[in-house]
Order: C-alpha cells, then sequence, then structure tokens
C-alpha cells in the first residue's frame, strides 16, 4: 500500500468554514447557483480511499447542492477541474493549500 494512504487523515476546519458561501466551482449543468449551498464536497473517485471513508480535505471541491448530489454522472475531468478551481481560490485566500 502506498505510504501517502496510510498517513492520518487531513482534516480542515477552516477549510470547511471558508467553503460555506463560496462559488460553486464544479457549475454542472445541475448547477443550482446558490452559494448558501455551498460545502467542501468530497469525491472518492482516484483517491485511494473506499466506503465510508473521505479523502483528505485538500482533495475537496467547493460545491453547492445540486451538483453534490449528481456528482456521480459527472466525468472525471469536470470534477478535478473543480478540485484545481478550489484550490486556487483556498491558495489565494490562506497563501497555502492547508491551512
Amino acid at each position: 500500500m502506498n505510504a501517502f494512504f496510510k498517513t492520518p487523515m487531513f482534516v480542515s476546519k477552516k477549510l470547511r468554514d471558508f467553503a460555506k458561501g463560496q462559488d460553486c466551482q464544479m457549475m454542472s449543468e445541475w448547477c443550482n447557483g446558490n452559494a448558501e449551498t455551498v460545502v467542501l464536497c468530497h469525491s472518492r473517485r482516484r483517491t485511494g480511499t473506499g466506503m465510508a471513508q473521505k479523502p483528505h480535505d485538500f482533495w475537496g471541491y467547493h460545491g453547492c447542492a445540486g451538483c453534490h448530489a449528481n456528482e456521480d454522472k459527472i466525468e472525471d475531468r469536470e470534477l478535478f477541474d473543480a478540485v484545481r478551481r478550489t484550490q486556487w481560490a483556498v491558495y489565494q485566500h490562506f497563501g497555502s493549500l492547508t491551512p
């Protein structure tokens, strides 16, 4: 097993709190456009986690309720673009990806 997946989970209250009220970064066809429903969403896709396991918070994206509910219908490229846009917003705000 890769050592990366044996490390303690990175959980950041600052990242989770920062996500609230941000713009949805998934921007899919299911996007409700309501920043009040945006949270730090965790996708298990290609993160080495299994059922009932969340990946590290730095793999999260700012997603509205509509996009999060339909995440299984979204292509990998769209998902990772949302993560990339979220990471850029986090870096601009905190000066780090892991506050």
